[in-house]
């Protein structure tokens, strides 16, 4: 059996994530939703990489055949840090049930309840798209680079809380191929300014 290795790296300047839910089957809303995070302080990535094998086939003591297959990226791993604790964010990536109650204003969210064993394994899918800032040689911001993973299951975060800070979570997702639209786990594209929602 091959064995998975990770390979960790980290994307500085980052500007914000906008997370995109999706159907179960990983095929998009009508109409579209979008929720922006504008707090990221860190995000993370792991490439995920089932290990090829080598083999030799031998006669004797001679080597007739050699082989190697090779190494493959099945997925990346994201830890994402956010600065603040975004009730909506922790139940689009985590699931579970949002807490609400009636004001003058209308359903206000005042909490949330991390979902039961049974929900975790029909967590819902979503897209998530990543912007960092992309500097010049005089270090000004010149555009934008915008990962996009296509296809993304979450979990419920770890949470830290210290003196005169905000809660922080700290949420995991596997970004994975999209089996309704097919394309790899992520790309990466040059934008020239953000979009509407981290404005």
């Amino acid at each position: 059996m091959a064995a998975t290795q990770v390979k960790k790296g980290y994307l500085r300047g980052v500007r914000g994530l906008v997370l995109i839910p999706l159907n179960p089957d990983g095929s998009d809303k009508t109409p579209e939703e979008r929720h922006p995070i504008r707090t990221p302080q860190a995000i993370e990535l792991e490439m995920e990489v089932l290990e090829g094998e080598s083999f030799e086939l031998r006669g004797g003591d001679r080597p007739l055949l050699r082989g190697e297959e090779p190494d493959t990226t099945v997925g990346v791993n994201l830890t994402v840090t956010d600065a603040r604790f975004d009730i909506a964010a922790v139940h689009y990536i985590a699931g579970g049930t949002l807490i609400t109650t009636t004001t003058d204003n209308g359903e206000e969210i005042v909490g949330w309840e991390a979902p039961t064993i049974e929900q975790q394994t029909e967590l819902r899918p979503f897209a998530l798209e990543v912007y960092v800032a992309n500097y010049d040689e005089s270090g000004a911001v010149d555009g934008f680079i915008k990962y996009t993973f296509p296809y993304c299951i979450g979990r419920a975060p770890g949470i830290s809380h210290s003196d005169q800070e905000w809660g922080t979570p700290e949420f995991e997702i596997k970004a994975r191929q999209n089996p309704a639209k097919g394309g790899g786990p992520w790309k990466v594209e040059f934008v020239d300014t953000l979009p509407a929602e981290l404005q």
